[in-house]
């Protein structure tokens, strides 16, 4: 995992030489790049799999996955340990374009109401689900293959598309205010990174606080108050969506062992904590995923 990930991403929308960007990325992996830009996002991953953070939001991510993300919303794509090791790469559609794009008075028109509605929920994220979503999908496909006004006319659909979608989940919690200041970033950087390379392994509260610099109760209160969770919760969500990758792409491992993989120290806490997260057991889950 890098340790010089970007806080700030400049995409360069103020050269003024295109209005809205639209591209494939391939990669071997995706590590942790913790980071934010003013330009809203669009991101639709065909293939691979792994950990997305999205403010104070942690899910496992897999083939299909179609988010939309609002102006300087945190956010990373983690690939998993085991997608890592295949011969596979990611392959992930990104669609960026600066909010300036469409003004206040142009989204107050009734023509609008439902980009408006769209941008507005997209402060929290948004991952598209169901059959809206895989038609969106193939729109996006074929909005990467396109140029110029072409390209432009196709994505104001899609946006159109997605602001009338019914089957949607919002990502990160109400209260949810990005960190964006930048001594606040550094800090909460240092300390999920050093997380996201060690949350499989016992992971010591004090450790983590003296990496901030703050003694257990500080550091405490300023992750839940940067996050929007606890530390443990934090923590939990990442071994959780472990889990849930091994159970769908490591059948062979016990449940057991699966338990112990992710980070958990007893396989009752793995199925409790499993259960809260995803409202059935292991076992249950599995099933469904076969």
């Amino acid at each position: 995992m890098s340790r010089t990930a970007a806080r700030f991403q400049h995409l360069g929308f103020d050269t003024g030489t295109e209005a809205m960007l639209c591209y494939w990325v391939y990669a071997p992996k995706f590590g942790f790049h913790w980071h934010y830009h003013p330009e809203l996002e669009i991101t639709y991953v065909q293939k691979g799999r792994g950990i997305r953070m999205v403010g104070d939001n942690v899910s496992y991510f897999e083939e299909g996955d179609f988010v939309f993300l609002g102006s300087n919303l945190p956010h990373t794509w983690i690939s998993d340990d085991d997608f890592n090791e295949q011969a596979d790469q990611m392959e992930v559609i990104v669609l960026q374009f600066p909010p300036q794009l469409f003004s206040d008075t142009w989204l107050s028109y009734a023509e609008m109401a439902q980009l408006k509605r769209l941008f507005q929920l997209s402060r929290r994220g948004i991952s598209f689900n169901g059959e809206e979503r895989r038609e969106a999908a193939a729109q996006l496909v074929e909005i990467a293959a396109m140029e110029g006004f072409e390209r432009y006319n196709a994505i104001l659909a899609l946006l159109h598309r997605l602001g009338g979608a019914g089957e949607m989940e919002l990502l990160t919690s109400q209260s949810y205010i990005p960190p964006l200041n930048d001594a606040t970033e550094l800090r909460l950087l240092k300390v999920c990174q050093y997380i996201h390379d060690h949350y499989t392994a016992a992971i010591r509260l004090e450790e983590v606080a003296r990496l901030a610099n703050m003694n257990p109760s500080a550091f405490c209160r300023f992750f839940r108050r940067s996050t929007g969770q606890s530390f443990m919760e934090y923590v939990t969500d990442l071994r959780i969506g472990k889990a849930a990758n091994l159970l769908i792409g490591q059948r062979q491992l016990s449940i057991s062992e699966i338990a112990y993989r992710s980070g958990f120290s007893s396989q009752t806490l793995f199925n409790r904590s499993f259960l809260k997260k995803k409202q059935m057991t292991p076992s249950q889950f599995r099933k469904l995923s076969s």
